[in-house]
């Protein structure tokens, strides 16, 4: 009987803590609201001015993995680098482009697993895919 009035007074005291929680009020004047507006210019070109570029991204990432800086937007450029890219090396070279879907996975997933490995695994094979289109 004592344990059921020990509840019955803890969950009327509970109640009446949440209650008083509940009744929390914002001031919206302190409320402050802006507007960024961000303009992008995607990586143009042909695959011999792109690759090199590309390369020397990927071969940078897995330091700023490591250091934590400028790994995200590294990886966002490579992946606009494939996608400027894929059109001419898909009539060029469509045996490759696999393979380059593997290097951009594998540089994204280095930076969002935080696994500068990745990087390097991305970078060892963009470096041949390199050596095998441009010479």
């Amino acid at each position: 009987m004592r344990a059921r009035v020990v509840a019955i007074s803890a969950v009327l005291s509970g109640s009446t803590l949440f209650g008083a929680c509940s009744k929390t009020t914002y001031d919206a004047s302190l409320i402050v609201t802006t507007t960024v507006v961000t303009t992008t210019t995607l990586p143009t070109g042909t695959v011999a001015d792109l690759l090199p570029r590309m390369v020397a991204e990927v071969g940078g990432l897995s330091n700023k993995i490591a250091t934590g800086k400028g790994d995200q937007q590294s990886a966002s450029l490579i992946e606009q680098y494939w996608s400027a890219m894929k059109p001419e090396m898909s009539s060029s070279h469509p045996e490759l482009v696999d393979d380059f879907e593997f290097i951009v996975r594998r540089a994204r997933q280095g930076t969002d697993r935080h696994r500068p490995a990745d990087a390097d695994r991305a970078y060892r094979n963009i470096v041949e895919l390199q050596r095998s289109i441009l010479g």
